[in-house]
């Protein structure tokens, strides 16, 4: 009996984790809304360089084609830049065209190099100071940072406070997923990936600039909604799994007590025994008191193939996840809309994906949508190449569209054998160094879409062809539907059908079957 047994006994799904999933995934509206910022303050308003000799009567007309977008030239300075009232970015606010019209895409891999980091501290201090100490400074510290930017004076004061935030983003995406796993019960694991969350946030986010098209005031309204969401630190308790596996069992007992109230159901009368036995297995394990680390994620190598597999296809999906949403205001129609489309159409197969990762096991329902993504994403690059200019727009929209939900459904599975896959004691660990390698790919992302100025053939080519290496990446990579989550390092051993044949303080070497 393991602690997956102890929370399917009390309930594997019922008051408590609903109050867990508002608090623990609800702020991740706000996750989404920080991470796809740029999708907006990143866009460049219509601009026309306006000659210095038009009057205030005259300068309507000069408002055509032949000063549309069209640079100063170097050599005389016969023009002033206008942009378009219709909504405020970054690139309004600084004057990020021409020459500095790189600054914009540097910002955004700034913000997900800010991600980077913080998906590799929040993977560690989650399993060192606990899942819940960091999910909340984090949160907290997030919520700062966004007020604060909006109000900064210089693109450079913005750069390094989209940075701050990445790194807060980062840490919550990391901690967030597995602390709400290790309360849900084994059958119900899928749902940390298909409830729509995220997405919700993005379109959310999408009616907002609708509303309120203006960078500073945006950062204003995502740091006001953090308020809600901190109270959760009142009764949203630490993981008892993380708590077992440190040997604070009676803390872990008091938290199977609350899981028991609150769904009306009586806990095993062993129960404080079986967390006992959980803490004393990895205390054996770790004789030495020695802290887990990321190298732990990389041996034995029964661990180690796993680690690079899933961080690699990781990359691949958050090259092309942000690419296409960073480089939105690439597509025809309108801004908004398609922000919003972009993000609705992963509603339903995030939705779908909690019955595949069941019917089907979670490698191939993510086989299953890169091979979807995969032909969407080459089918947008001969599109733009054998239909005409004005006919295009609708077509290569839509096929943007369903390589998105692709990618979108495919992360969803991945995210559940990712955190299957590693035991509890490096459970954050092994999915804040899947989320690093992600992010890693995310400070790509903004120029894959910028490196083709508008044509739309070189960056889906590109999209298509990293879809595809992670089809095959995730073919080699063992199932783990129905499988229990393991605990420690031996846990992950017997589950997977690896042998311990020697143990040392810091290592468990192992061969296979």
């Amino acid at each position: 009996m393991q602690t997956d047994d102890i929370i399917d006994a009390v309930g594997g799904m019922s008051w408590f984790q609903i109050l867990i999933v508002v608090f623990i995934f609800g702020p991740k509206l706000l996750i989404s809304w920080g991470m796809l910022m740029m999708s907006f303050a990143g866009t460049t308003p219509d601009w026309w360089c306006i000659p210095t000799t038009a009057s205030s009567v005259d300068e309507t007309s000069f408002r055509n084609n032949e000063t549309f977008k069209t640079c100063p030239s170097s050599d005389s300075l016969t023009c002033q830049i206008e942009f378009s009232q219709d909504k405020s970015t970054i690139i309004s606010e600084w004057g990020l065209i021409c020459d500095q019209k790189m600054l914009s895409p540097l910002v955004t891999s700034i913000q997900m190099g800010g991600v980077v980091v913080g998906a590799f501290l929040g993977g560690q201090f989650a399993d060192v100071i606990g899942r819940k100490w960091t999910y909340y400074i984090c949160l907290a510290l997030q919520g700062g940072f966004n007020l604060v930017a909006a109000f900064s004076v210089t693109w450079q004061m913005f750069a390094v406070l989209r940075f701050l935030i990445g790194v807060m983003i980062g840490s919550l995406q990391v901690v967030s997923y597995p602390y709400l796993m290790e309360f849900l019960g084994r059958k119900w694991r899928p749902l940390a990936s298909a409830l729509p969350v995220w997405v919700t946030g993005v379109c959310i986010f999408a009616l907002s600039v609708w509303l309120r098209p203006n960078w500073s005031h945006q950062h204003i309204i995502a740091g006001a909604l953090h308020l809600p969401f901190l109270a959760g630190w009142f009764f949203v308790p630490e993981s008892l799994r993380w708590l077992a596996v440190k040997g604070r069992t009676e803390e872990a007992e008091k938290v199977v007590d609350q899981m028991s109230r609150y769904n009306k159901k009586e806990k095993p009368a062993d129960t404080l025994l079986l967390l006992k036995q959980v803490a004393d297995e990895e205390k054996k394990l770790r004789a030495s008191g020695s802290k887990y680390t990321y190298l732990d994620i990389y041996r034995p190598w029964s661990i180690c193939w796993k680690s690079l597999v899933i961080q690699l296809a990781w990359a691949g999906m958050s090259l092309v996840y942000y690419g296409i949403s960073f480089g939105v205001g690439k597509l025809s129609g309108n801004l908004y809309l398609n922000i919003f489309l972009l993000a609705a159409v992963e509603v339903p197969t995030s939705v779908l994906t909690f019955f595949t990762n069941n019917k089907f096991g979670r490698k191939w329902t993510a086989i299953a949508f890169f091979g979807f993504a995969t032909a969407s994403a080459f089918g947008v690059a001969v599109v733009t190449k054998t239909v005409s200019e004005d006919q295009q727009g609708t077509a290569t929209n839509v096929l943007a569209l369903l390589t998105k939900l692709g990618v979108g459904a495919a992360w969803c599975a991945h995210g559940v054998l990712s955190s299957e896959t590693y035991p509890t004691v490096i459970r954050n660990l092994g999915y804040g160094g899947a989320h690093t390698a992600g992010r890693l790919g995310g400070t790509i992302a903004p120029y894959v879409f910028a490196m083709g100025g508008d044509d739309l053939v070189v960056p889906f080519v590109i999209v298509g062809s990293v879809m595809a290496a992670c089809a095959g990446l995730s073919a080699v990579l063992k199932d783990t539907n129905g499988q229990p989550m393991p605990d420690t390092m031996k846990d992950q051993a017997n589950t997977w059908g690896d042998v311990v044949i020697a143990e040392t303080p810091m290592v468990t070497e192992k061969t296979k079957f």
